[in-house]
């Protein structure tokens, strides 16, 4: 099952509901990170075979402005708040948000000091959603005057991971490497420990003792939680 740590509580909660199997989600109206966290437990949840509905509430403006939600690999939330309670709450630090069975709060994101322009986003909207996934639980996003923090590394990790998909595509398919995804899950279904996850995939994804087949039944696997697009590149001409 999926565990969360209540930032209320400090305990280790699992994700569950009262009602059936239907969890409840929400996070605070133009939080991206919020939004993207909901969406990436929304993933990890189902596989646990759990009914979930994301919620986006009403609350401030935050640094990115989450419009267009395709570009980052999510349905668009249902606004407003639920007709049941809140099964969990994902919003910033300092935000007691709405009554909820679990709250996870992120740190508040660090601006630079006297930047007034919006932040500008990397030409590809999921290396946004990467730098999220990135991040700790209690890791602020940060950004400097080129833009976000870790941009430039997390353009490059996911360059190299749909190319490495790319690559074992060609091979053989082979059966999933379940004693490497299996940590993979278990980060996952840990706090939503994505950046451990992400390490995880990166050292499988570069493994040359796995075969490739394997390799890509893993990464096209694992990317149905990270929604990374990770096999965009298969069958395109590479130089």
């Amino acid at each position: 099952m999926v565990r969360l740590t209540d930032a209320q509580t400090g305990t280790s909660e699992t994700v569950s509901t009262s009602i059936g199997r239907r969890v409840r989600i929400a996070y605070p109206h133009r939080s991206l990170r919020a939004a993207i966290l909901a969406d990436t437990l929304r993933r990890v949840a189902e596989r646990h075979r759990l009914t979930v509905t994301v919620h986006q509430l009403p609350y401030r403006a935050q640094v990115a402005d989450p419009a267009g939600y395709g570009r980052y690999n999510m349905p668009a939330p249902t606004t407003g708040a639920p007709d049941a309670a809140i099964d969990v709450y994902l919003g910033e630090s300092g935000d007691e948000g709405p009554r909820a069975r679990v709250h996870v709060l992120h740190p508040p994101a660090l601006v630079e000091p006297g930047r007034r322009r919006v932040v500008p986003h990397p030409e590809d909207p999921l290396v946004l959603r990467l730098i999220m996934l990135s991040l700790g639980m209690d890791e602020p996003l940060r950004t400097g005057e080129q833009g976000y923090r870790g941009e430039a590394q997390a353009a490059r990790m996911l360059a190299e991971l749909r190319e490495l998909t790319a690559i074992c595509a060609e091979s053989p398919s082979a059966a999933l490497p379940a004693a490497r995804v299996g940590p993979i899950h278990e980060a996952l279904d840990d706090n939503l420990d994505t950046r451990a996850a992400l390490g995880l995939l990166l050292a499988l994804a570069r493994d040359p003792s796995i075969a490739p087949g394997a390799r890509f039944e893993a990464l096209v696997h694992v990317d149905r939680f990270l929604a990374l697009d990770l096999a965009k590149d298969v069958g395109r001409p590479r130089d």
